[in-house]
């Protein structure tokens, strides 16, 4: 129930953004995990937490490790891109 401050300066940068990258979250906290409903269909999306979220997200491609391990196999991935 707590204000995000920055979440308005946040949108422009999610719209305009060429790929995003979430890490260790349930994608239950809003306003903050509504943000990726701002992303374009052509952004890719990775999420990055060892549960999976029960909300659908487009776009998604997910790394079900920690952080840690997960943001190695990410560099991986992108490095081949």
């Amino acid at each position: 129930g707590e204000a995000v401050p920055e979440i308005d300066n946040a949108v422009p940068l999610v719209i305009n953004a060429d790929i995003i990258i979430i890490v260790g979250t349930s994608m239950a906290v809003y306003p903050a995990a509504g943000l990726v409903n701002y992303a374009t269909d052509n952004c890719p999306i990775f999420l990055i937490d060892p549960k999976i979220p029960d909300t659908y997200i487009k776009n998604v491609s997910y790394i079900q490790k920690g952080a840690s391990e997960g943001l190695k196999e990410l560099k991986e991935k992108l490095a081949h891109i």
